[in-house]
């Protein structure tokens, strides 16, 4: 079942980030704030431009998706931006993934997103995600780089 988040649900949604952070090649290099992703999340939920959406089987959370609906830097038309999607490893065969995407898709109509734009930073399962997306209407139209300053102080 696909439903909006509610408060309660955060520190659940907290523990599925850092999941997918550690799991993560990328995402594992930073240090995992539990306070700033809880506050990232409250705040998502505290507007009307924002989007927290969880997957459950049986009551339990087993994944979830955030976006925002914001106007563009340049223009005054709204555009959503997925900020993250992750369903657990062990329900990843189920359809939670495709129907949180499509839930997404049809929040952001009411929205009325010009676009929507999502990425798999991740580097987990980087190509079958894309595909998903693509499968469900997505087209590909960027590549992301990183440079990385690798000392710590």
């Amino acid at each position: 079942m696909i439903e909006p988040a509610q408060f309660e649900d955060v520190p659940r949604l907290v523990e599925i980030g850092q999941a997918m952070a550690q799991e993560s090649p990328r995402w594992s290099r930073l240090e995992y704030s539990v306070e700033k992703v809880a506050q990232m999340i409250d705040s998502l939920l505290c507007t009307s431009d924002g989007l927290v959406l969880v997957s459950r089987i049986d009551g339990e959370i087993t994944g979830g998706i955030m976006a925002v609906a914001r106007s563009n830097w340049m223009s005054n038309e709204v555009i959503a931006q997925e900020i993250a999607l992750f369903i657990l490893p062990e329900h990843r065969a189920s359809f939670a993934a495709c129907r949180l995407i499509s839930a997404m898709v049809a929040w952001s109509k009411t929205k009325g997103a010009r676009w929507i734009e999502a990425g798999i930073s991740t580097g987990v399962h980087t190509e079958r995600t894309a595909q998903l997306y693509e499968r469900l209407g997505f087209k590909r139209f960027q590549i992301g780089l990183e440079y990385e300053h690798v000392h710590r102080t």
